[in-house]
């Protein structure tokens, strides 16, 4: 009894130890296809609930949302902890559930969009255990940090990275969603440049 009690015992410690975090932030500025094309919106909602079910008990999901510094909406800050009683396909559904009405949303488009900002101040992304960051956006920074024309042009990049990310997986889904070619290249590449400044491994799912 004494030897199962301290296996119990490792194995809880082991997935405490192995869990991690999901973070899954919607990009609300109004430049985001997202918001106005319901295909967008579903294959969105697929690839999220794709990766939301490959994750085990006693993983956490997160669900942000940025755009406008000023908007109160992006204050939220949904958590959920999977367990046998909160399992991965009924996050995945409720998550994907959300994702798929944006387009049907008039109240959701902001005017900006601090996606930096939002990378450099939130907190919690858990890269010391190889925590996961998908963000739903074009990746068109919009913003005080660099004009968004000069950016799709390629006569600017971003600011140098002020955070460390070090451990962490960043994608960006839909990354360059209705650019010219060209447009699509600057802006991947310019994040790529920021992303290995953070520390971050980076990856852009095209769209």
């Amino acid at each position: 009894m004494k030897t199962l009690t301290i296996l119990l015992l490792l194995a809880g410690l082991s997935i405490s130890a192995h869990a991690t975090t999901l973070t899954i932030a919607v990009d609300l500025s109004g430049s985001n296809p997202l918001l106005s094309h319901q295909n967008f919106a579903y294959a969105a909602a697929q690839y999220l609930s794709d990766q939301i079910t490959a994750l085990k008990s006693g993983d956490t999901v997160r669900l942000q949302t940025f755009g406008s510094r000023n908007d109160a909406l992006n204050l939220i800050d949904h958590r959920f902890t999977l367990s046998r009683r909160l399992r991965s396909d009924a996050v995945a559904g409720a998550i994907a559930q959300f994702v798929r009405a944006l387009p049907e949303r008039e109240d959701a488009a902001q005017s900006s969009t601090n996606l930096i900002a939002w990378l450099e101040f939130t907190s919690g992304f858990d890269c010391a255990n190889q925590g996961q960051i998908i963000v739903l956006t074009d990746g068109l920074e919009a913003s005080n940090y660099v004009d968004p024309m000069a950016l799709m042009e390629g006569s600017a990049g971003l600011p140098e990275a002020d955070v460390d990310l070090n451990g962490c997986a960043l994608t960006f889904y839909g990354l360059g969603a209705g650019f010219p070619g060209p447009a699509v290249k600057n802006i991947r590449n310019a994040w790529r440049v920021w992303s290995e400044q953070a520390g971050a491994a980076f990856a852009a799912e095209i769209r």
